[in-house]
């Protein structure tokens, strides 16, 4: 028995997301600042005016208690929030979500779930949609397709929303934004194609035919990563179904990195705090999480040899540089060992 009352798929998760806040669109959506830049580019391509939040140091995740402020003080201003699961870190929000609701009726909540396993019946815990995705980099990665469930009768059809597309890279855009410390001065369009998409049997089908050899390709590595690495740096496992997440000071975060290429292996780290594309506000959680944070990957496009080569080469970092600039005491509630 669902809990849901529709689901609808499309070419990608953006698409579900412009359809649904393009028709809800009677006030701000409140959205985290460290989200992926295609978040709150599609809301502004949508006409949809932003407000940022950042993060609380104790999930990652947006800065509860500020949502609500915002809400209790305004709560005719606000449209709906988009709570995004931080590195994949999936809790039960149903009482954040009827807080929300409580102060504010009319918001609508958007479970942003695309950095988690896709379910085909998962509990709404009180949010309005559900949003998965399967694109690149995604932890089912088809490099396209987005499931989105709602908890109502919700009409979905691609062939329905007349929207400019063109091809135009944002990718590209945004990360030279980034680079070259520049602002989005012209909101890009052109770039979200919004397509039909297979059926949701169809396309469950399919992730669930691929999910067991990822979940045990992942769990092959995290397990090389979490046996090597200290446990001070590594990031509870409520964190790690994306990449594995570690933390290291931040004056060695880019040394680490380049080694890494330097050996021909990678990593990341995450997104700066989107509104620096946007505005010079300053968002200080979100802004230390980036700079101390670093993504290793644990997908098949890394094998167990690599993964051990990584760990050598961070622990060699790590034993080498005696005199970290920042305690990691500041995360105790999401690393292993601290």
């Amino acid at each position: 028995m669902h809990n849901w009352e529709s689901v609808h798929t499309a070419n990608r998760a953006c698409a579900l997301l412009y359809d649904y806040v393009h028709k809800h669109n009677n006030g701000v959506w409140i959205v985290p600042v460290n989200v992926c830049p295609d978040v709150p580019l599609t809301l502004y391509l949508a006409s949809i005016k932003v407000e940022f939040v950042d993060i609380s140091p104790i999930t990652l995740c947006i800065n509860k208690e500020e949502c609500l402020r915002l809400i209790k003080q305004n709560p005719n201003k606000y449209s709906g929030i988009i709570y995004v699961r931080t590195y994949g870190f999936l809790t039960d929000e149903m009482q954040f979500f009827n807080s929300c609701k409580q102060f504010g009726p009319d918001i609508k909540i958007i479970d942003d779930r695309c950095l988690c396993y896709p379910e085909d019946n998962p509990k709404m815990c009180g949010a309005d949609m559900i949003l998965y995705s399967t694109g690149y980099c995604k932890p089912v990665e088809f490099n396209e397709g987005g499931l989105a469930y709602y908890n109502e009768k919700y009409f979905y059809e691609a062939k329905e929303v007349e929207l400019l597309y063109d091809g135009t890279d944002e990718t590209q855009l945004y990360k030279d934004a980034y680079k070259y410390k520049k602002k989005l001065i012209d909101i890009p369009s052109g770039w979200l194609e919004i397509t039909s998409y297979k059926a949701f049997d169809e396309y469950m089908c399919r992730i669930k035919d691929c999910l067991k050899n990822i979940i045990r390709h992942r769990i092959n590595l995290n397990n090389i990563y979490s046996s090597i690495l200290p446990n001070s740096i590594c990031m509870r496992d409520e964190y790690q179904q994306w990449r594995y997440n570690i933390l290291v000071p931040s004056n060695i975060q880019k040394k680490i990195i380049d080694e890494l290429f330097a050996n021909n292996l990678f990593a990341s780290t995450h997104y700066l705090s989107v509104n620096r594309l946007f505005d010079n506000n300053v968002f200080v959680e979100s802004d230390n999480l980036q700079s101390c944070v670093i993504n290793l990957f644990n997908d098949f496009h890394y094998t167990e040899e690599m993964a051990m080569k990584t760990c050598e080469i961070v622990t060699k970092i790590l034993i080498c540089w005696e005199t970290p600039n920042v305690s990691l005491s500041h995360y105790k509630q999401v690393l292993v060992g601290i």
